[in-house]
């Protein structure tokens, strides 16, 4: 399941990388196979955080495409640290902090702050290494890739001032 799983993701961002709206499809269909996935071995916050990645991807066909630089946006970041330790009461510590960053981070995202991708390099670089330790070796090369993704992503918004 997990390979097919990160096969579908790969070919849900190729086509969004291409400016294909069906890559939203992919996507989604990824995010709510990740669900089960993350389910199963047992990283609950993965499959909320997998779910909620999914719901998001509506805001995907939104008519306006353009990340555009809110710095201010960025302040709420300060609720990582109290929701990763109440995320922590029914999670590991790990999969509580990636969860938690990552739920602010794609909020921040899905209202098209083009500061978002150093984020998410640091989010995706440290899930891929977790998803290692979990064994899940496919997930973890796709959030390798994601993170060349939106390092990629940032170097674009910073040569049009984006961010």
């Amino acid at each position: 399941m997990e390979p097919a799983l990160a096969l579908i993701s790969l070919l849900g961002l190729a086509a969004l990388s291409q400016g294909r709206r069906w890559g939203w499809s992919l996507s989604t269909l990824a995010s709510l196979g990740y669900v089960g996935f993350f389910w199963q071995i047992q990283l609950p916050g993965q499959a909320f955080l997998s779910l909620v990645y999914a719901v998001t991807q509506a805001w995907g066909w939104r008519a306006d495409p353009v990340f555009r630089s809110q710095p201010r946006a960025l302040w709420f970041l300060l609720a990582v640290p109290p929701l990763a330790l109440v995320l922590q009461q029914g999670l590991t510590p790990m999969d509580a902090w990636l969860t938690a960053a990552a739920l602010i981070t794609q909020g921040l995202t899905a209202q098209k702050v083009s500061q978002v991708w150093r984020l998410w390099l640091v989010i995706d670089l440290a899930s891929a290494a977790f998803y290692a330790q979990q064994g899940a070796y496919y997930t973890a090369a796709l959030y390798g890739i994601l993170a060349a993704v939106a390092e990629s992503a940032h170097r674009t918004w910073v040569t049009k001032g984006g961010c």
